[in-house]
């Protein structure tokens, strides 16, 4: 998807459809926990080394001492990875009533592109999803019950894995958005 760029405002809704089509064609039915992923935040490795890696291990979390985005926020809880969650059904994708754009990768890439001003301070585009077993994560929990919350509604993004020893049977599968 070489029209995907951040340089300028993405077509939030257009590109959205585009790759919703192919999830709902190569998915099936079921309920998938979605984490996206820039190759940018991976400056090291090129993209197809950053796949190796998630393929091999089951998660981008390469390297035990590299912070991630919200790191300081996240501290309370006992989590593995922010990700979302989506459901399909009959083929379709069932949408949140809660998302600003009608698809789940227009909602995606506008939080990509919006709200990552906030954490980060500049856009970031997505090159990876990765998509797991729902029944094989859990919400992530609190580590202590003193310990400060996130922002309101972000908790719901933090997972564990069930097994941590085997994070790559959680794996289902990759999807590459290539530039």
């Amino acid at each position: 998807m070489p029209e995907y760029n951040i340089k300028t405002k993405p077509d939030y809704l257009k590109l959205g459809q585009k790759v919703d089509e192919v999830l709902e064609s190569d998915f099936l039915d079921g309920t998938y926990i979605v984490r996206a992923i820039s190759s940018d935040d991976h400056k090291d490795l090129l993209l197809h080394e950053l796949m190796n890696i998630i393929e091999r291990t089951g998660t981008d979390k390469y390297d035990a001492n590299r912070k991630g985005v919200c790191h300081d926020e996240f501290l309370g809880y006992d989590y593995d990875i922010q990700a979302g969650t989506i459901e399909i059904k009959n083929r379709r994708i069932m949408m949140p009533k809660s998302y600003t754009y009608p698809t789940v990768f227009g909602d995606t890439i506008w939080h990509f592109y919006e709200h990552a001003l906030i954490d980060r301070g500049y856009s970031v585009r997505i090159d990876l999803l990765l998509f797991y077993d729902s029944n094989q994560l859990r919400r992530a929990r609190k580590k202590y019950p003193e310990a400060l919350g996130v922002r309101k509604g972000l908790d719901q993004y933090l997972y564990k894995f069930k097994d941590p020893k085997n994070k790559k049977d959680a794996l289902i599968g990759i999807v590459k958005i290539s530039r």
